[in-house]
C-alpha cells in the first residue's frame, strides 16, 4: 500500500501528526534490519492524548492516581487494516499501590482499556472520517501505478473492520501487549519481586537477571535497563511478532468463519453449487494471502540483526506463532476438503441422474427396436431362409414389448449392483 509523498493518508489533524519511519532499512550497519516491504509500515504519526485526560477513567488512573506519566503515544499503520500503537508510561517504582496494581491485575486491565479509549477517542473519528471521504480524496486516481490504496469497503479478505458506524466496535482492538523496562537492580526490591511473578517466570529472580528478559503468553520484563537503545530494540522487534500475531488472530476469525457459513450451507435444505464456489473461492484467496504473509515473516525473521534477531526469536517461540500459522492452514485445508467433497457428491448425483436419463433413452429405444422388428417381420415376404426376423415374426407386439422390457430391467438391475 502507498500513498503520494505529499498527502497524509488520514488528512490534517490536530491529533495526529506524521513522522517518516525513523529505522532505515537494509544490511547497512547492524541497526539496519532489512525487512520486506509488507512489514515496513506505510505512515507513523504521533498521537495528541489530550482528548483522554479527561473522558477516559484509565488514563486517570495512570496519571493522577498512580502519578505516571504518558512519555510517548505513536501509531504505525500497516497493510491490512492493521495498525500498532505504541504507548510508553513512566510509573514511580517506589508507589505501593503500583506493586499491588501488579499483582491484581488491576495495572493490565487499565493498560488494556486506556488503549481501547485512545483508539476510540483519538483514533476512530480519524478513520471514520477517512473511510467516509476515500473515494473523494483517492477515487479519482485509483488507476495511478504510484497509489495503491485501496478502498475500505470492498476490501477482499480482511473485511472484519468496518468504520461505517459513528462509533468504534469494541472488536476493533485486538489485544494490547505489555512489556516493563528495569534497571538490574530493581529485581532485588520489593517491586522486582512483584514484576517477577507478574511475569510469571518460572525460575528465581537471580536466574532472571542473568537471563536478561522474559518473554511471557502476555507479559514481557526486561531487566537488562531501561535506555532508550534497549527500548527501541524491543519495539522494533515487537512489532513484527504483534503484526504478524494479528494477522493470525484475524485469519483465525475469518475461517472460524468460513467454516461455519459451511456448515449452514450444509444444513440448508438448497443449497446451490454457486454459494459453495464463492465460498471457496473467499477460501481461497485467504489461503493464498495467509501463505503469502506467512513467506513475508521468514524474510523478516531472516533479515532482523542484532539484539533485535534473539528477541523476535524468543517472542514467536513464547507466542507458538509457528504452530499458530500451522493451525490456520490445516483449517483452512479443512474447509477446502469440505467444500470439495460436497461438490465432488452433488457432481456423482448429477452423473447418476444423467446415467439414469440415457438409460432411459436407452430402453425407450430398445422397445422401438423390438418392435421395428416385430412389424418388418409380418411385412416381409416369404424367402424359407431361417433367420433372426423369423424369431420376431413368431413373437406378437405385446410380447415384443414385454421381452425388451425385461431386458431393459435386467439393465437397470445390472446398472445398480454395479454401482454398488
Amino acid at each position: 500500500m502507498g500513498i503520494p509523498p505529499s498527502e497524509s493518508l488520514l488528512g490534517a489533524s490536530d491529533t495526529l501528526k506524521a513522522f517518516p519511519w525513523p529505522w532505515a532499512n537494509g544490511y547497512g550497519t547492524l541497526d539496519h534490519d532489512n525487512l520486506p516491504e509488507f512489514f515496513q509500515p506505510f505512515e507513523c504519526y504521533t498521537v495528541d492524548t489530550s482528548a483522554c485526560t479527561e473522558a477516559s477513567e484509565s488514563m486517570a488512573q495512570l496519571t493522577k492516581a498512580w502519578s505516571g506519566t504518558v512519555d510517548c503515544c505513536q501509531l504505525y499503520l500497516y497493510d491490512d487494516t492493521i495498525a500498532l500503537l505504541q504507548l510508553d508510561i513512566s510509573l514511580p517504582s517506589n508507589l505501593p499501590a503500583i506493586h499491588q496494581a501488579l499483582l491484581s491485575g488491576e495495572l493490565d486491565k487499565t493498560l488494556s482499556n486506556l488503549a481501547s479509549d485512545i483508539y476510540n477517542l483519538c483514533l476512530y473519528p480519524l478513520f471514520h472520517e477517512y473511510c467516509l471521504n476515500f473515494r473523494s480524496r483517492f477515487g479519482s486516481r485509483q488507476q495511478q501505478n504510484e497509489h495503491q490504496l485501496r478502498d475500505p469497503n470492498k476490501l477482499q479478505v480482511f473485511k472484519d473492520v468496518t468504520f461505517d458506524r459513528q462509533h468504534a466496535p469494541p472488536s476493533h482492538v485486538l489485544w494490547t501487549g505489555r512489556y516493563a523496562a528495569i534497571a538490574p537492580s530493581v529485581l532485588a526490591t520489593s517491586l522486582g519481586e512483584a514484576l517477577h511473578e507478574w511475569a510469571s517466570f518460572p525460575g528465581t529472580r537471580e536466574q532472571l537477571g542473568e537471563k536478561g528478559h522474559y518473554v511471557g503468553s502476555g507479559n514481557i520484563l526486561i531487566t537488562g535497563g531501561s535506555s532508550a537503545a534497549i527500548r527501541d530494540d524491543w519495539l522494533r522487534g515487537l512489532s513484527l511478532c504483534q503484526f504478524y500475531n494479528a494477522i493470525l488472530f484475524i485469519y483465525g476469525s475469518i475461517l472460524k468463519s468460513s467454516y461455519s457459513q459451511l456448515t449452514d450451507l450444509l444444513g440448508a435444505r438448497r443449497t446451490r453449487n454457486r454459494e459453495l464456489n464463492r465460498l471457496m473461492k473467499d477460501v481461497t484467496l485467504s489461503l493464498d494471502h495467509l501463505e503469502f504473509t506467512r513467506l513475508e515473516f521468514n524474510e523478516a525473521r531472516v533479515g532482523v540483526q542484532g539484539e533485535r534477531a534473539r528477541i523476535v526469536e524468543d517472542t514467536c517461540a513464547a507466542w507458538k506463532l509457528d504452530n499458530l500459522i500451522a493451525s490456520a492452514l490445516e483449517r483452512t485445508d479443512l474447509i477446502r476438503s469440505r467444500i470439495a467433497r460436497l461438490l465432488d457428491e452433488r457432481k456423482s448425483r448429477v452423473d447418476k441422474t444423467v446415467e439414469l436419463i440415457l438409460a432411459g433413452i436407452g430402453g425407450v429405444a430398445l422397445v422401438d427396436l423390438f418392435i421395428s422388428l416385430t412389424t418388418a417381420a409380418r411385412d416381409l415376404r416369404e424367402d424359407d431362409i431361417p433367420g433372426l426376423l423369423d424369431a420376431f415374426l413368431w413373437l406378437p407386439p405385446d410380447g415384443s414389448i414385454g421381452l425388451s422390457s425385461l431386458l431393459l430391467i435386467l439393465v437397470f438391475a445390472y446398472i445398480y449392483l454395479a454401482k454398488r
